[in-house]
């Protein structure tokens, strides 16, 4: 009725049954030649039926009448009903005012110690239908917080990934915290608060997180403006894998790794050495404990332990010493991913109180540069196969299987890429010189074996 009330498409329909619901549903999965499916136990089941792209959730009335079952609901605007014989709304706790004036209510305290979830939930309707929670509702979230502990981790990151796959989630993020929920489900993020970081920052650890966090939904919402020419490979790549969610988790969970690694050197400089990689550790923790998928957790953790790379080259490249092989690694490394870990560090460096408006706008030059070469150049060669094998080296050189053929091919790859060598006869020209170069030119050749491409040294 919510929904219905609001224009907004529905796909699934609450249907209540005063008496035998399992039959009911099994008399319409019949007429839609379909098979009812049971979810809970006891009580609590609830019967599905799934036709014709809708979803229909059959239950037994609770209560003694319908308005005794509505006002076991969540939330007021969750909480009204049509009766199908006398055609009439029922809304026995003013879910429709609440509708007109785009608000969260619960439809009474109790609603919390039946399901601590609700407390999320309330967030994620607000953030999808644009609504906010009543002024009582937050409050009483506040003062039992702690109750979301009780709820089961799959269920909680569920609706997590629901409210940030909103457009403009942060502000409902914010609420969240202010709520205590935030860092009851993430408690690593609450040491975050009162970690001070250096002038660059401006920003103790949490609230630079958390406007991190607010400049990636920016840029995600309006990357075109900053990269015009690859938007449409962007949006490919956003599109896929849920990669605009998760790199708001990655946001999030960017510097949890500082305050472990906090130090100040001998000049009263605040340095966090290596907080990328006890980041990851951290956020592997985190997201096995949220059962997370692997792939998310993957992906979250690629990010959050190479969101530093960026920055780096960008420094190199404005001291002038940042050669086309440092892109070139860095390229090959995480290919498609340079999108997110690009996206990321903008936002990043957006987040940091004390960078100048001309700084950022030279990283944005920067990142175009990066996406230009990629995209233009480096990518095409990179779906090309290779000019040299393992095993040429082997025919050609008499070498044994060792570390040494995996950086030779490694170089040589990096060569063909920068366009160095162009031909499998200049690879191995070139591998050979290489080969000299590390102090392994007294290896014997084996016979070649590829009418003397071989002979070249």
């Amino acid at each position: 009725m919510r929904d219905h009330i609001l224009k907004r498409p529905p796909n699934d329909h609450d249907i209540v049954i005063s008496g035998n619901a399992g039959a009911f549903a099994q008399k319409v999965a019949a007429g839609y030649g379909r098979r009812v499916i049971e979810i809970g136990k006891g009580e609590e089941t609830v019967y599905r039926v799934v036709a014709e792209k809708q979803v229909y959730d059959f239950s037994s009335m609770k209560g003694a009448s319908i308005e005794d079952d509505l006002r076991r609901r969540d939330f007021t605007i969750n909480a009204m009903g049509y009766d199908l014989k006398s055609e009439r709304l029922i809304d026995p706790v003013g879910g429709g005012r609440d509708l007109e004036s785009k608000t969260i209510r619960l439809v009474s305290n109790d609603a919390l110690n039946s399901d601590p979830l609700r407390m999320l939930r309330a967030f994620r309707f607000a953030a999808e239908l644009g609504f906010r929670l009543a002024t009582e509702t937050m409050a009483v979230i506040s003062e039992r917080s702690l109750l979301i502990t009780r709820s089961a981790k799959e269920r909680i990151s569920e609706e997590l990934f629901k409210i940030m796959g909103v457009e403009r989630s942060f502000p409902h993020l914010r609420r969240i915290f202010e709520a205590g929920l935030l860092t009851r489900i993430i408690p690593e993020l609450e040491v975050c608060s009162g970690c001070l970081q250096n002038d660059v920052h401006g920003l103790d650890v949490f609230e630079h997180t958390m406007a991190t966090y607010e400049e990636i939904e920016e840029i995600l919402v309006d990357y075109a403006r900053f990269w015009p020419n690859f938007s449409d490979d962007i949006a490919d790549y956003l599109n896929t894998d849920r990669h605009k969610v998760l790199l708001k988790w990655a946001a999030l969970f960017h510097d949890l790794g500082k305050p472990k690694t906090r130090s100040v050197d001998s000049n009263g400089k605040t340095r966090f050495i290596g907080h990328e990689k006890e980041g990851v550790l951290i956020v592997q923790k985190i997201c096995s404990r949220l059962k997370m998928s692997g792939q998310h957790l993957s992906y979250i953790a690629l990010i959050v332990g190479g969101h530093l790379r960026c920055l780096q080259l960008f420094n190199e490249s404005k001291r002038g010493n940042l050669t086309s092989k440092g892109i070139i690694r860095f390229v090959k490394e995480y290919e498609d991913h340079i999108i997110g870990l690009l996206i990321h560090s903008l936002s990043d460096q957006r987040a940091k109180g004390g960078v100048t408006h001309e700084s950022v706008c030279e990283l944005v030059d920067f990142l175009k540069r990066v996406f230009l070469a990629y995209f233009s150049d480096l990518k095409p060669k990179m779906h090309m196969p290779r000019l040299i094998t393992g095993h040429d080296l082997i025919d050609c050189f008499g070498l044994q299987q060792s570390e040494i053929i995996g950086r030779l091919l490694q170089k040589v790859e990096e060569a063909r890429l920068g366009g160095q060598v162009k031909t499998k006869r200049e690879a191995i020209k070139m591998a050979g010189k290489l080969i000299k170069l590390e102090g392994d030119a007294g290896i014997e050749p084996a016979a070649p074996s590829s009418g003397g491409l071989c002979s070249i040294r």
